[in-house]
This record gives structure tokens, C-alpha cells and sequence, in this order.
């Protein structure tokens, strides 16, 4: 679960591919160096993004990558 209140950078970390939505959205958070100490929250108030919606599709993103990388693994451990 995406927690709004988490660093831009803490997001990235945990979830990587939530870059291509930030971008998406036109913020460059990703490159920011305030990504340490700014959250989600604040930098979807600083760029005027609804921050349910931009958690909501992060939260699409990351579910689905880690859905497939499930999948990667169980099928490299089949014989």
C-alpha cells in the first residue's frame, strides 16, 4: 500500500516503478533533490495533482510489477 505521507525517495525505493507515473504527471520529483525530504502529499499539492488519483495509479503500477515479477520467479524455479 502506497502511504502518501512517505518521501518521494522512500516511494522510489520501494517502488520503482512509480517514476513513469511521476513523470506522467510531469513532476521531476524522481531527479529532485528534495526527494529525500519532500512527501508524495506535498509534491502533488506543489504540482496541483490530486493525490488519491496519483497514489491510486502508483499503487496500480507497483501491484501489477510485482504481480509479474511473482510470475518471473515461480517460472524459473519450474523444471
Amino acid at each position: 500500500m502506497i502511504d502518501p505521507r512517505w518521501s518521494v525517495e522512500e516511494l522510489l525505493e520501494r517502488c520503482p516503478g512509480s517514476r513513469e507515473v511521476l513523470v506522467r504527471y510531469g513532476m521531476w520529483c524522481p531527479v529532485c533533490a528534495l526527494a529525500g525530504l519532500e512527501t508524495l502529499a506535498d509534491a502533488a499539492r506543489v504540482y496541483g495533482i490530486g493525490v488519491d488519483q496519483l497514489v491510486q495509479e502508483i499503487q496500480e503500477l507497483c501491484a501489477g510489477s510485482a504481480r509479474g515479477l511473482s510470475r518471473r520467479r515461480k517460472s524459473r524455479s519450474a523444471p
